[in-house]
């Protein structure tokens, strides 16, 4: 057993077994005590078989049989995501519906069965391999995220092509502990009286993950070793804070879990109480903090959260959905339905950031995806698509809420090529007498390190900044952030990520614009009060964390925030740094907030 990952305390007595600590990845927030339900998979294997003539019939009807029973299984799933959270969640599930429901899938396996003479699981195999294979080449981390999907959407056709069951319910306050949860185990699970989801694999992006947090389950992932450890019954505590899963816990360390859970229940009902109020030091400096957002369903909840507004609304899903670019009109109906909805408070609606691996038309396949044919440069290559999507984008800013962000900026000849096609679009605008905001702000994104260093150059050619923290560290630190072996390197508080986020604020505030941040780092509580010293105007993130970051800032003197970001700055390394943030955290927000050891915080340099 690996001493590194697990911890042994003092248990009752000679026949009770001792308490152990396994260490994971925090995947979503929140704290339980119960019992384990170790769920085990049965996962369905295929083998190879030549067919009569006479079976061909059957086995095409079979096939078809099997992609109608996991379409209404995929379709009742989505319902209840839909219903149960939002249409964030339903669109995972319908991103595999869309897969399930490819023409060209079913085709090539009917035509496959009729001139193979093969059984239809063992060619369905196949086919879902042969797309998995051109999923696990691209270097894209969006791209490989759609692995999970296909192996689900795999799995689902055989069971139903088997016709197996899958048990995805307990009875009875369980903590789910499983070797992976697919996004469907989470949602289905989430039916009964789950404490919480403690896997051995899995990352804090995946879907899975991210369904835990909008269903407010504690989730530990990574721990590598739980069911090895840990039998169905067994108590558990799981702290989606910390990263921990505790076996066999003391009673000590039962009543400590069991203070730290009320304590926790007395802040969420505290936090009710934010929602209304301004992002406002107590030295009367006021921030904005914005919701990161895709679909217009989820304004409700962003509203409810207290956002003041939207700081980043993706566009790329319209793509998604469609299967291509979606026309002028259907963009305009999207952006003003969320403009109106958020009336008055801002959106600011980035353009099209789509890889050139998910363009349907690409000539050819990319080695390196993510240093690729994507964002502003596939715009760029399409005019015409471009040009409809800042017509939309336009005509929805007549209510004068709507500002306009371009993506994957590298250097200023890219962005004058972009605000040369924006000029175009409201010059025939302006000859229509179409209405539109003729003030509408343009704004880009600071993700690319040469952007970083001319970012002076950028500041006198737009309105405002938006750093996107995620891209802008793996690249600056050279480290995938999806890659498990190096996770740990990719570091948010490292020295080289706080200068560039500094310089920047610096450089836009010389030049008089205002400097957001959209990326995880904004929505982390452990950085707020950093970034704030830094002088950042504008924070955006998912909305469960608005009114976390909301109370940090209302108790923050901006004084004491320079202070720390003034000293953070002094650092040479992200152990440093981390120590210090942690101390000032500590002394100040932890009624607030229980820091976390890994994901935002890294534990190890």
């Amino acid at each position: 057993m690996n001493p590194d990952r697990k911890e042994s305390g003092r248990g009752g007595g000679p026949e009770e077994p001792k308490e152990q600590i396994l260490r994971g990845l925090p995947a979503s927030a929140g704290m339980a005590i119960g019992p384990a339900y170790l769920y085990e998979r049965e996962e369905v294997f295929v083998a190879e078989r030549t067919l009569d003539e006479a079976e061909i019939a059957w086995e095409l009807t079979l096939l078809k049989d099997a992609f109608t029973r996991a379409n209404h299984e995929l379709e009742n799933i989505t319902e209840y995501a839909r219903e149960r959270l939002d249409q964030e969640a339903a669109a995972i599930f319908e991103s595999q519906i869309m897969l399930l429901n490819d023409p060209e899938l079913f085709r090539a396996i009917e035509r496959r069965i009729r001139l193979e003479k093969k059984n239809a699981d063992f060619l369905i195999h196949q086919e879902l391999e042969r797309y998995k294979a051109l999923l696990i080449t691209t270097n894209d981390p969006l791209f490989r995220d759609r692995i999970p999907d296909l192996d689900e959407v795999a799995q689902r056709l055989l069971r139903c092509l088997q016709r197996k069951r899958l048990r995805s319910s307990v009875e009875g306050k369980h903590i789910i502990v499983a070797n992976q949860l697919s996004p469907a185990d989470t949602i289905l699970f989430s039916r009964n009286d789950v404490l919480g989801y403690a896997t051995d694999l899995g990352g804090v992006t995946s879907h899975a993950a991210i369904l835990a947090r909008s269903l407010k389950i504690p989730a530990v992932v990574a721990l590598h070793e739980a069911t090895a450890s840990i039998r169905t019954g067994d108590p558990l505590i799981i702290d989606g804070h910390r990263g921990l899963l505790i076996i066999h816990p003391t009673p000590e360390r039962v009543r400590e879990y069991e203070k730290k859970i009320e304590r926790t229940r007395a802040l969420e009902a505290k936090m009710d109480g934010l929602v209304h109020l301004p992002g406002a030091t107590p030295d009367g400096r006021t921030v904005d903090i914005d919701a990161n957002a895709e679909f217009v369903d989820e304004c409700e909840y962003i509203l409810a959260q207290g956002a003041g507004g939207i700081g980043l609304y993706r566009t790329e899903h319209l793509y998604l959905l469609e299967g291509g670019f979606p026309s002028e009109q259907e963009q305009y109906i999207a952006y003003s339905t969320i403009a109106s909805m958020m009336y008055p408070r801002k959106v600011i609606i980035r353009t099209f950031d789509i890889g050139g691996e998910k363009l349907t038309d690409r000539q050819y396949e990319e080695e390196n995806p993510s240093l690729g044919w994507r964002g502003i440069r596939v715009l760029l290559d399409k005019p015409e698509v471009f040009r409809q999507q800042l017509r939309a984008i336009l005509r929805a800013s007549a209510a004068k809420n709507v500002k306009l962000m371009f993506p994957m900026i590298s250097g200023l000849a890219e962005l004058r090529r972009a605000l040369a096609h924006l000029e175009d679009v409201r010059r025939e605008l302006r000859d229509s007498g179409v209405l539109f905001d003729q003030h509408m702000e343009v704004g880009i994104m600071i993700e690319v390190p040469s952007s970083v260093f001319l970012a002076d150059l950028f500041a006198r050619e737009v309105d405002f900044f938006s750093i996107g923290t995620n891209d802008l560290v793996q690249y600056l630190l050279a480290v995938d952030r999806t890659n498990d072996l190096i996770v740990e390197l990719y570091q948010e508080f490292h020295p080289a990520v706080l200068r560039a986020v500094k310089h920047v604020i610096d450089t836009a505030h010389a030049a008089g614009i205002r400097v957001g941040m959209c990326g995880e780092m904004a929505g982390n509580p452990m950085a707020v009060a950093l970034l704030l010293g830094m002088g950042l105007d504008e924070y955006s993130m998912i909305p469960s964390v608005i009114p976390i970051v909301k109370g940090i800032i209302r108790r923050t003197p901006f004084t004491e925030a320079k202070a720390l970001a003034d000293e953070a700055l002094s650092k040479t390394t992200s152990a440093e740094v981390r120590e210090l943030v942690a101390s000032f955290f500590a002394s100040r927000y932890t009624d607030l907030w229980q820091p976390t050891n890994s994901g935002h915080v890294p534990p190890s340099e």
